[in-house]
């Protein structure tokens, strides 16, 4: 099964593979996320979560929930997901935001490209519950309230295989 392209019809709540967090938690030099922003109880990615049909974690603050957050948000509407990340770090929060590579879009302009550090995935991502990648590139972004911009391409296979040795 592969996560096909079907706008505003896609499933959005596909899962991040641990593997691909295990990277991301050895590349930030942190044991976990103290918070998972986008999750339900079924698919969070840490034992706090703060997203489900009756929390709205938009219209709530992200600061002082923790070092470093986890945000894997809906792809059909990422603008409000980034666009509040930007301003929470601006505030003091870490959040670590798993998105599509969308470089040409609007929102990839006004919240991504001076509001935080970009690592292009070098290595597609195979969510879980799918037997093949996701079909588009994608980045991890880092909000921070200290690194503003800039960008890398990571090897993050590479750089597991090599951690975990």
């Amino acid at each position: 099964m592969m996560p096909v392209q079907k706008p505003g019809l896609s499933k959005q709540d596909y899962q991040t593979p641990k593997e691909f967090l295990a990277a991301v938690r050895l590349r930030l030099r942190i044991p976990f996320f103290d918070c998972d922003l986008a999750a339900d109880k079924d698919n969070r990615k840490s034992p706090v979560y703060f997203y489900d049909e009756s929390t709205d974690a938009l219209k709530q603050h992200w600061r002082g929930l923790g070092d470093w957050l986890w945000l894997n948000p809906p792809y059909n509407n990422i603008t409000p997901w980034v666009k509040k990340a930007g301003e929470e770090s601006l505030g003091g929060a870490k959040i670590a935001v798993l998105i599509p590579a969308s470089v040409g879009a609007n929102w990839w302009r006004d919240y991504v490209e001076n509001s935080c550090y970009q690592l292009f995935l070098n290595g597609r991502i195979t969510f879980e519950g799918c037997t093949t990648p996701y079909p588009k590139d994608c980045a991890l972004l880092l909000y921070t309230p200290y690194i503003r911009s800039g960008n890398c391409v990571w090897d993050w296979k590479k750089e597991f295989n090599n951690g975990i040795k």
